[in-house]
Order: C-alpha cells, then structure tokens, then sequence
C-alpha cells in the first residue's frame, strides 16, 4: 500500500473538523428589530486554513418588533473577496410557504447584506434587500437559515 505525504501548509485528511458556535450579529439598515430577550440566533462556522464555512438559523419566536431597512448578519472573519451566497431560505408557517434568501458580503468586510428574489413582468430574476415586509411581511411564526463558504482575509 503506498502512503502519500501532505505538503507543507495543507491539513491531513485524518485532522479533525471541529465546528465552532459564534455570536453573530443581526440587524438593519433602518429601525432596529426588538426581542423579548436574547435574539433566537445560532450560528456556527468550520474553518480550514483561510476557508471557512458559516451557517446562521434564525427563529423569530421572541421578536416583538421586525424593524425596518433591509436586514443584515455579520460573518465570523473578514473575507478576502466579494461573495454571493445563495444557500438560504425562509419559511413562512402561516403559508407554508418557502422563499429564496441570499446574502452579499463585500472585500475586507464580515457584513452580509441579506436578500430575498423576485420575477419581472419580463420573466427576468433579480434580488431585491430583505426586509420585515419583502419577500412577505414576517411573523413570529416564520425562521429562516442561510450558509455558504468563503476564504477569509489573513
């Protein structure tokens, strides 16, 4: 059986992948959203040399006022590029409904900017910022999630 070495600077297949909670923060553009006590965020990211991998969860049980402006979540680590993740979802219970989220985050920063899509009269697809009313008007009932990979600044 031949073994194979691992290059300097890369991790061996048998190292263990350990993920990490973290204390994400979660707000708006506008008026901020109000909670009858800690925000219902769990969040959790894996990381791998600079590559790192990030999911949120968001239950909207104990939100007593949704804000306004568009909603934003911060990023364990700044990244090193401009990113679209389009791993996110949110589900309305009162409609049994679910809806596209995505999220942006620029060069140099861990603010992702978070999206929701829409069709055109054109049959064209666009994002639009996700907001206590777009893509519906929230509820206590509904949650959402979203994750993606980046590599992150040194």
């Amino acid at each position: 059986m031949a073994r194979f070495s691992v290059p300097p600077g890369i991790q061996s297949i048998d190292s263990e992948i350990v993920e990490t909670s973290f204390a994400v923060q979660g707000r708006t553009d506008g008026n901020q959203p109000t909670f009858t006590g800690d925000p219902l965020f769990d969040s959790s990211y894996v990381k791998t040399g600079n590559l790192v991998h990030f999911r949120h969860y968001v239950d909207m049980d104990n939100i007593n006022s949704f804000g306004t402006g568009q909603y934003y979540m911060t990023l364990p680590f700044n990244a090193k590029y401009s990113y679209m993740f389009r791993q996110g979802c949110l589900h309305d219970f009162d409609t049994d409904r679910i809806y596209h989220i995505s999220g942006e985050v620029e060069a140099g920063s861990n603010t992702m900017l978070l999206y929701t899509t829409d069709v055109e009269l054109s049959s064209r697809i666009y994002d639009f910022p996700f907001t206590s009313v777009e893509p519906i008007a929230l509820s206590t009932a509904d949650e959402f999630h979203i994750s993606g990979s980046y590599i992150a600044e040194d």
